[in-house]
């Protein structure tokens, strides 16, 4: 949508923020000046006339530097990690002024890489600065000349016009300091002052905007110029990129600013009806064990089957499932349990799950129905010799449960494991007590059940 294909009543501003201007037009010769004489051009005209431009347009919520910086000032969570960044910086100067450089890159390293995701450099860049400054001065202390080098540039980028006092340092720091400055001029490398891509897109996100515009003051062979590049969240690329001769700069700000307002999207408040989300379901097959902890058998038996579940989503942390689980039961030592019998426990209720990706925990209350085959055991050698229904047989030690139906309540607790896309891994216990009908479940109750199988996602 252009600004025309929208009433105005239902349009919302579009929030745009303009980061601090960096200057790159130094001198190699001034490096070593008196930080005190040195004073760099005042810049504050070019994003004036960046804010003028923006705040000129219908429909555009301007941040300052200034706001922008307030904004991450006052953040706890960023200001907690530029404390860690503060501490991780001294720390590596301590080793440094003690001679341990190598354990001065690795305290130094950790801290530049806390406050670049801090956003330290849009607050105030010589922290962050310090930090490069002394993380690329330790590794040529260190013998790592090359790394030094790389780093010296890039904390030149981060503060072009940084100086350093006449002799300060050693000739050795001096001679890459000047190289690495000397190196960056040369490159001409001034087209992302705050990063990638994906940096630009953090921050935007971080500051909720839909657009960030970046200004460098750069040298040319026709003069200084003023490079500017927007960057869309949306998109999460630079759309446009303009260089402008620094002297008239006015007229021609407003006219990038212009034209990248022209494609940028208008926001509206009409809202946008979403598409009903299906339900998810689960389908999953497993191997299952069980056993009784009230059983006729005098030793326990165990019993080994497979089982099949279904799972619909309810609601969030709701859903309706349904197991069928079918058994057959193995010998018990002493060979109570006359002959192996098969079972079948149908279970039908209503699950809680909580989603801690890849993970998915569940605790599913239910009905058991459990349908018995031919259960019959008994204790008396002369049933088991000569079988049941022998007059030798004493009928009060056979238990016969034979097609009894036992209905009670089950409780299964687990996880599922997503291993792609679709498919996971699942793990579950459970447990039931049967109190219908009263004249089996004295004698048989209270299975404990363990199941790992996988399934699929529909």
């Amino acid at each position: 949508l252009v600004a025309g294909d929208v009433p105005d009543a239902s349009k919302v501003s579009r929030r745009v923020a303009v980061l601090p201007v960096r200057n790159h037009l130094v001198r190699v010769a001034d490096l070593f000046r008196s930080p005190n004489s040195d004073h760099d051009p005042d810049h504050r005209a070019v994003e004036e006339a960046l804010l003028r431009s923006l705040r000129g347009r219908d429909f555009v919520h301007t941040l300052s530097s200034a706001a922008v910086a307030s904004r991450l000032a006052e953040d706890h969570g960023i200001r907690a990690a530029t404390t860690i960044a503060h501490e991780r910086y001294r720390l590596g100067l301590e080793y440094y002024l003690n001679l341990a450089s190598r354990r001065a890159v690795d305290s130094l390293r950790a801290a530049t890489r806390v406050y670049s995701e801090s956003f330290q450099d849009l607050v105030d860049p010589r922290p962050q600065a310090d930090a490069w400054f002394m993380l690329g001065i330790s590794q040529v202390d260190a013998g790592d000349a090359i790394a030094g080098h790389v780093t010296l540039m890039d904390a030149f980028a981060l503060q072009p016009g940084r100086r350093f006092r006449p002799k300060f340092f050693s000739p050795q720091i001096e001679q890459a300091l000047t190289a690495a400055l000397a190196d960056g001029i040369a490159r001409g490398d001034f087209g992302r002052p705050y990063g990638d891509h994906r940096r630009l897109h953090a921050i935007a996100r971080w500051l909720g905007v839909d657009g960030l515009i970046t200004a460098a003051i750069v040298p040319s062979p026709r003069g200084p110029e003023l490079l500017l590049a927007a960057f869309r969240t949306e998109t999460r690329a630079v759309e446009a990129e303009f260089r402008i001769p620094l002297d008239a700069p006015a007229e021609r700000i407003d006219a990038f600013v212009a034209r990248w307002l022209a494609c940028l999207p208008v926001r509206t408040s009409r809202p946008v009806a979403a598409r009903p989300r299906r339900p998810r379901m689960w389908l999953d097959t497993s191997g299952a064990y069980s056993l009784y902890l009230r059983q006729p058998t005098r030793r326990d038996f165990h019993s080994l089957g497979f089982g099949a579940g279904l799972v619909r989503e309810a609601g969030p942390g709701l859903e309706w499932f349904g197991r069928l689980n079918m058994y057959t039961s193995l010998s018990d030592p002493y060979r109570d349990l006359l002959h192996a019998f098969n079972s079948v426990r149908a279970l039908v209720g209503v699950g809680f799950a909580i989603q801690r990706s890849p993970l998915r925990f569940f605790a599913r209350p239910a009905v058991d129905l459990h349908v018995l085959g031919s259960f019959i055991a008994t204790t008396d050698p002369d049933c088991k010799l000569f079988g049941e229904a022998h007059r030798l047989c004493n009928q009060s030690t056979v238990s016969n449960l034979e097609q009894d139906v036992l209905l009670g309540l089950n409780l299964a607790l687990g996880a599922q494991v997503a291993i792609g896309r679709q498919f996971f891994v699942v793990l579950q216990g459970a447990t039931s007590a049967y109190f219908l009908p009263l004249s089996g479940t004295e004698r048989l109750n209270f299975p404990l059940s363990a199941e790992l199988g996988i399934g699929y996602r529909l």
